[in-house]
């Protein structure tokens, strides 16, 4: 898919990987919908942006909202081609049993159950323009779970199952459904994140891959070296694992070091 002049919702847009990559598209000569729940910031970027953007107050855990971003992109560029699915946060670094009881809920209402509003609203705008794509954003925590993030891992989980049925289920339709899964990130949620990996990465360096993945036609694309891990956890699961058990587990006792009072 080539992305000049085609119509995009981005949501989560008003900071981090989701401003990156809708600044990307309207580079790319896309017509972008900047969409978040915070419509101050959302006007700043769609001023930079130029002409070609709009900003519109969208907020995944109220189906009200959503349905009302989705009728303004309408109005004002008559169609709908892609959305991006990018909304949502990492959540606390803590050991299962240590989450609050709602924090399993609350992940799976913005990241799941946010996806699947934004979705079920934006089907029948792309059905009238005769197809599109819709991209959800899952996470290598999606496919190999990593301690100290329970929820999250669960909720990426879920994204991935729900993408992988539904595309099969709305190809007919000319909608192709399809699974981005950035890399850990240098943005106000991934430096909160103690876990001492070799390579954090730029928004916009994560943003230009977003790119060239809608172009392509992989259905899943897991950047800056997650790939690899997906690669060792399908030959050796349990090698894989012992991985992520020594990040996460890390992660953890950084945490325990860092702020004594969080556990």
């Amino acid at each position: 898919m080539q992305v000049a002049e085609k119509v995009v919702l981005v949501t989560g847009a008003s900071m981090g990987i989701g401003r990156a990559i809708a600044h990307a598209l309207v580079k790319r000569g896309a017509k972008v919908a900047f969409a978040a729940r915070s419509l101050d910031l959302l006007e700043a970027e769609v001023a930079k942006a130029g002409p070609n953007a709009l900003a519109v107050r969208l907020d995944v855990t109220s189906a009200t909202s959503v349905a009302q971003a989705m009728a303004a992109v309408e109005r004002r560029f008559g169609r709908l081609d892609v959305v991006v699915n990018n909304a949502g946060s990492g959540g606390p670094l803590k050991r299962w049993e240590e989450l609050e009881p709602d924090a399993l809920r609350a992940m799976f209402d913005v990241h799941v159950l946010g996806s699947e509003r934004v979705m079920r609203a934006a089907v029948p705008l792309l059905r009238r323009g005769g197809g599109g794509a819709l991209v959800n954003f899952a996470s290598t925590l999606g496919y190999v779970a990593m301690p100290g993030t329970s929820a999250y891992n669960a909720a990426k989980a879920a994204i991935i199952m729900l993408s992988q049925t539904v595309r099969q289920e709305l190809a007919g339709d000319g909608i192709d459904v399809r699974v981005f899964s950035p890399p850990h990130t240098s943005t106000e949620s991934g430096r909160s994140m103690p876990l001492n990996l070799p390579k954090i990465f730029e928004p916009d360096w994560v943003a230009a891959q977003f790119v060239k993945f809608l172009e392509g036609k992989k259905a899943e694309a897991l950047p800056g070296g997650n790939g690899a891990l997906l690669f060792v956890q399908r030959l050796s699961p349990a090698l894989a694992q012992r991985i992520m058990n020594g990040i996460g587990f890390k992660a953890l006792e950084n945490v325990a070091r860092l702020l004594p009072g969080a556990h």
